[in-house]
């Protein structure tokens, strides 16, 4: 305990008799000395009852002064006046040990007035304790802006011990213990931010302000690296996303741009390279459609073809060269359709109608073939359209046997009469043939002569009685 603490435990203790011991003591004393001056015969002056009166009720002022003084007193103890007020604190006992005296001599008017200057000396104590509470906040917290590790603890613990409940003295304690740890990952940050390791430096950031939110500078700084990063990033997307587009790889183009918007969607460069990725894209499609439609047509598939062009059409319908090529398409893929269909149906041909328009094909398959256009495919159709044509008005003899009594007529072609056995020369094609008889039922036979084909007799007679 040092001499300074032993003054005021010491100055304590007297003013705790002073309040509460010596009033009773001094009450007997009057009498006392009004007998002792008696006997050694000197004059006493005699105290009216008002004057008692006085004395008791600057006596009584007296002792509230000095309990407030001593509730002041406490209150300041406990936040550790002698650390930030400890002149103006001892000051104040002097003031209280002089009012104590006074009041030993009874002198309680005179006493008050020091004791009052005691108490404001303490009062103006309590105001200054707001202000430096105050005041070692605000320079704790500059402390810690500047990393000043020292001051910065000094500040916070005269905070604390001025309002240990206060919440702002509370953290600023707790961000100064923490700021070495603090600089130290600044530091850190600082050195990789310098040598261009952005990551590192934007890692050793976040780690300080893990510590301490509010450390300005590390805040700071963060944001300012984090926009390089984001930067950074960004031109490295974009980069590729050009890398990718130059390879006509559409979907890795676009997963770069669309990732480098999603850091800045501020940038219009995104959306222009989106846009020119459409184009190109679009162009990309419609050539390689229209380099695989031009192949088909080499190949005669038409209907492919025609299906390539009218799918460019529906994408752009002012693409050009689709709605050209698609005319020439549409023609040769309904000329193959006919042509198709009638090398499957060769019967048909018996119809004189279908007979004309085959012929009519086959002149404008020749007509093109006249035009330079000499495919496998395109020749083998003129080959068996000709042939087929050929063949389809080549008759073919028809044996018939009948029983001599069935009358027999070839619907549509002639009556042939009753006969045993006949040889008629027929067309290919579809035909009916009617047998009559007088008390027999009537019948009919359909049959078809093939193209090419040896035709098996067909017998024709009545045979069930009505």
């Amino acid at each position: 305990m040092n001499k300074k603490q032993i003054t005021l435990l010491l100055l304590i203790s007297v003013s705790i008799c002073i309040a509460f011991v010596l009033p009773r003591v001094i009450e007997e004393p009057l009498f006392t000395i009004k007998e002792n001056l008696i006997e050694s015969n000197l004059p006493v002056p005699q105290l009216t009852p008002s004057q008692l009166a006085e004395k008791q009720k600057y006596r009584l002022a007296s002792q509230e002064l000095l309990a407030q003084i001593i509730t002041t007193r406490d209150s300041l103890d406990s936040r550790g006046v002698t650390k930030w007020g400890e002149s103006v604190f001892f000051e104040s006992f002097k003031l209280i040990e002089i009012g104590d005296q006074l009041y030993l001599d009874t002198k309680y008017q005179q006493a008050m007035v020091s004791y009052n200057l005691a108490l404001d000396r303490l009062r103006e104590l309590e105001i200054t304790a707001e202000a430096t509470l105050e005041a070692s906040i605000k320079s704790g917290l500059k402390s810690i802006l500047q990393g000043e590790v020292y001051e910065a603890r000094e500040h916070a613990q005269t905070a604390i011990t001025i309002a240990p409940e206060n919440l702002q003295a509370t953290s600023l304690l707790k961000r100064s213990e923490s700021l070495p740890e603090v600089l130290e990952h600044f530091q850190n940050a600082t050195k990789h931010q310098d040598s261009g390791k952005l990551n590192l430096a934007e890692r050793y950031y976040k780690l300080a302000l893990e510590l301490d939110d509010n450390f300005t500078p590390a805040r700071t700084a963060l944001k300012k690296v984090s926009k390089k990063i984001q930067g950074r990033d960004f031109q490295s997307l974009m980069s590729l996303g050009w890398d990718k587009l130059g390879k006509n790889q559409f979907q890795g183009a676009r997963n770069a741009f669309l990732s480098a918007r999603t850091l800045d969607e501020s940038k219009i460069s995104v959306d222009k390279a989106l846009l020119q990725l459409e184009t190109r894209q679009q162009h990309f499609e419609v050539t390689k459609k229209m380099e695989l439609a031009s192949k088909l047509e080499s190949d005669e598939k038409w209907a492919e073809a025609l299906h390539i062009y009218n799918d460019l059409i529906l994408l752009d319908d002012t693409l050009v060269q689709p709605r050209v090529k698609k005319i020439n398409a549409l023609i040769r893929s309904d000329m193959d359709r006919q042509t198709n269909a009638v090398l499957a149906s060769p019967l048909a041909l018996a119809n004189q109608k279908t007979y004309i328009e085959a012929k009519v094909l086959l002149d404008n398959l020749l007509g093109i073939a006249d035009n330079g256009v000499n495919t496998p495919k395109l020749s083998g159709q003129i080959r068996d359209l000709e042939k087929l044509l050929e063949r389809s008005q080549t008759a073919t003899e028809v044996i018939l046997q009948s029983d001599g009594q069935t009358e027999v007529t070839l619907l549509r072609v002639s009556k042939l009469g009753v006969f045993a056995r006949k040889t008629v020369s027929l067309r290919p094609g579809k035909y009916s043939i009617l047998g009559a008889r007088t008390g027999f039922r009537d019948i009919l036979i359909e049959f078809t002569v093939d193209i090419g084909s040896n035709n098996v007799p067909i017998d024709i007679r009545c045979s069930e009685t009505i």
